[in-house]
């Protein structure tokens, strides 16, 4: 899986916090002191699935075609719009995005633990602007307890059952991920597989530096800031790469100033929601 690292670039903040209100109780009422809750992520078998071998992934049988998988596009395209900068992880030898398939959800799981309930707030927020602006659908399956790792393996039968697992969205430090840096806001990526010669993505993974967000969540705009490192990440999950225009989300340095999407992030976003839908798994 390809991981992308998400700088930080820090600057001068007016620190003045809402004189009126106390600071335990303003922490409380912004939700930064209350833990993230989420019902848990439970496998229940929907079928028995196909009666003969199937083939291999790295040891582990390819999943069968989900029953939430249909014919034809679960959420409508999107315009693109007018256009910008954007790019793609993956590519074909001709030139073509790697892409998901936009004929079944993408489904994912949070692990909440040590997570602020206002940062499961701004990844809600950032899941629903990018399923908006790239016709997935993105669907919540409830929270996990798998962590971050550089190698995760795209099925895994016994925490998410016969299926492509789920991506991944964490809430991580330094202590356990070593690439998140001081200067890292947050780690995402795709995941492809190729399959009969044919590649697509199926899942990814994105973690959001505890080091670096849990201090930005106090401070004026903190908030805004958390969801558009979830935003950036999650462009990345869907395959897009970084740019060099500091007016688009996926520039790889955060500003304060860049909080909406811009004309080649939603471009890239609406193209990458436009994948073949596949009937082989």
């Amino acid at each position: 899986m390809a991981r992308t690292l998400f700088t930080l670039v820090i600057f001068a903040v007016v620190a003045g916090l809402l004189v009126t209100v106390g600071l335990p109780r303003l922490r409380q009422v912004l939700e930064l002191d209350q833990p993230a809750v989420m019902d848990p992520f439970v496998w229940r078998p929907q079928g028995a699935g196909e009666s003969g071998p199937r083939p291999r992934l790295d040891g582990v049988p390819i999943p069968d075609v989900p029953e939430d998988a249909g014919p034809s596009r679960v959420l409508p395209a999107v315009d693109p719009g007018p256009g910008g900068p954007y790019a793609f992880e993956y590519e074909t030898a001709g030139g073509t995005p790697v892409l998901h398939d936009p004929c079944r959800p993408l489904h994912y799981v949070v692990r909440t633990e040590g997570m602020p309930a206002a940062v499961l707030v701004e990844i809600r927020d950032a899941v629903e602007r990018v399923q908006e602006a790239s016709g997935l659908r993105l669907e919540e399956d409830g929270a996990t307890k798998e962590g971050p790792t550089g190698d995760r393996a795209p099925v895994q039968p016994r925490e998410y059952g016969d299926r492509w697992a789920p991506l991944l969205i964490t809430w991580a430090g330094a202590d356990e991920v070593p690439a998140l840096e001081p200067d890292v806001a947050g780690l995402g990526g795709a995941t492809m597989v190729t399959i009969d010669g044919t590649p697509r993505l199926v899942t990814g993974a994105v973690t959001l530096n505890e080091d670096v967000l849990g201090r930005w969540l106090h401070l004026p705009g903190g908030r805004d800031y958390v969801e558009t490192v979830a935003l950036h990440e999650l462009g990345h999950a869907l395959g897009l790469d970084h740019v060099d225009d500091a007016t688009q989300i996926m520039y790889p340095e955060g500003s304060l100033d860049v909080r909406e999407l811009g004309d080649g992030d939603r471009e890239g976003l609406a193209l990458a929601g436009r994948g073949t839908c596949h009937t082989d798994s």
